[in-house]
């Protein structure tokens, strides 16, 4: 009956330590902005502040979906502006997106097997889906919905 008992509470404890959050999404915010002139365009921020549970060694962040737009993305470690995929368990990270429409945007050469906007790999319900690897398998979040900020009208 012991060993029945341990071997129970053994299996729960494994699943619950594999099942556990990864990362905790603190903050998610978009933020409009416009340019002072029309040919400055306009566009939205969104940025996502996430606290890791484990180190960058087994956990990266790489895509995003927001909406049906897809966007490559990069961390920044808190208080640094440079971009550094590299953090670990506890670190606060940033990710940015800049969403931004100008009238006369630069001339897009496309490169062979490049695929310009891929559509979301799964379907989702939400603002957003975050795309990531733990330990060499891709994984998803959902980003429910985004705090909207005051907009941003520069000179």
């Amino acid at each position: 009956m012991k060993i029945t008992i341990l071997a129970v509470l053994i299996t729960f404890t494994s699943f619950n330590i594999d099942c556990k959050e990864k990362f905790e999404i603190i903050n998610a915010t978009s933020q409009d902005w416009f340019g002072g002139r029309k040919e400055a365009g306009k566009g939205t921020y969104y940025e996502l502040t996430i606290v890791p549970t484990v180190e960058s060694e087994k956990l990266s962040f790489d895509k995003i979906w927001i909406g049906e737009k897809y966007f490559n993305i990069s961390c920044y470690q808190k208080g640094r502006r440079v971009k550094n995929d590299t953090f670990g368990a506890g670190d606060t990270v940033t990710i940015t997106i800049n969403d931004s429409f100008a009238p006369k945007p630069m001339p897009f050469v496309e490169e062979e097997g490049y695929e310009q906007d891929p559509k979301p790999p799964v379907s989702y319900k939400g603002s957003a889906l975050l795309s990531f690897v733990y330990k060499s398998k891709r994984k998803y979040k959902i980003i429910e919905n985004f705090t909207k900020l005051e907009n941003l009208n520069y000179p």
